[in-house]
């Protein structure tokens, strides 16, 4: 019950009512489960309260690999990524072993402050705990090497997707399109059709805006046309 009242707090971002259900908690439980506490943690960071989530964080009496990764998480999406990755290093340093979220969520840290050689040890790191052939975690370190302009290595990592889904197929396409490689991106979203990949509408868009900074009249009609037969006409974006 008290996970399920956390949820509709941190879905609504009550932050009063969170601190109600906290309160009511410690009350009827000196000594709640680490589980409910990560998920005080976790309502604090989505209703911004990121003050109240350390706080909590730091006076627990036990933590577990949970606890860690909420605060992390909650960081990195909360603007923060210099505290995401210094906690970051503080988890590692308290012999914690990092889930595949936590890197996840230190990845989009590594990449809003540009942390190549942090992100160059974050990789290691998957490498090492056997995380490799995840997705999720493949795509974002295309993402960080993209953002860090060192795009050869991006598109190393991207090859070496078995099954790239269309996020990461949009990674790519972007980080090239931002590298002002309009040629290479293009070639990208083109090879993507040799999958069964279905892209967004924000690759079809990067993919035109690529065309129109190399002037590649004939390709921008191409991706037109496709994007017409999938049925993205109508889309503002693509439009």
């Amino acid at each position: 019950l008290y996970a399920s009242l956390f949820q509709i707090c941190a879905s609504n971002h009550a932050i009063v009512e969170a601190r109600k259900v906290e309160s009511h908690l410690v009350t009827f439980s000196p000594a709640p489960p680490v589980f409910l506490l990560n998920r005080v943690i976790e309502t604090y960071g989505k209703c911004g309260c990121l003050v109240d989530a350390r706080e909590l964080f730091e006076e627990m009496p036990q933590r577990d690999g949970g606890s860690w990764n909420v605060m992390i998480t909650s960081y990195t999406q909360g603007g923060y990524p210099e505290k995401a990755l210094s906690l970051f290093s503080d988890m590692n340093r308290s012999g914690v072993y990092a889930s595949e979220v936590t890197f996840a969520s230190v990845l989009g840290s590594c990449g809003a402050t540009l942390a190549l050689c942090l992100s160059r040890q974050v990789h290691g790191l998957i490498v090492k705990y056997g995380f490799v052939g995840n997705v999720i975690l493949e795509s974002s370190l295309v993402d960080v090497y993209g953002k860090c302009q060192v795009i050869k290595d991006g598109q190393r990592m991207f090859d070496e997707i078995k099954n790239p889904t269309a996020v990461s197929w949009n990674v790519i396409v972007r980080r090239y399109l931002e590298m002002d490689d309009g040629t290479k991106a293009v070639f990208m979203f083109f090879k993507m059709f040799q999958t069964a990949v279905r892209p967004f509408n924000f690759t079809f868009s990067n993919a035109l805006i690529a065309c129109s900074s190399i002037f590649a009249l004939k390709e921008g009609k191409q991706i037109h046309g496709v994007a017409i037969k999938m049925g993205f006409e109508d889309d503002e974006v693509v439009s």
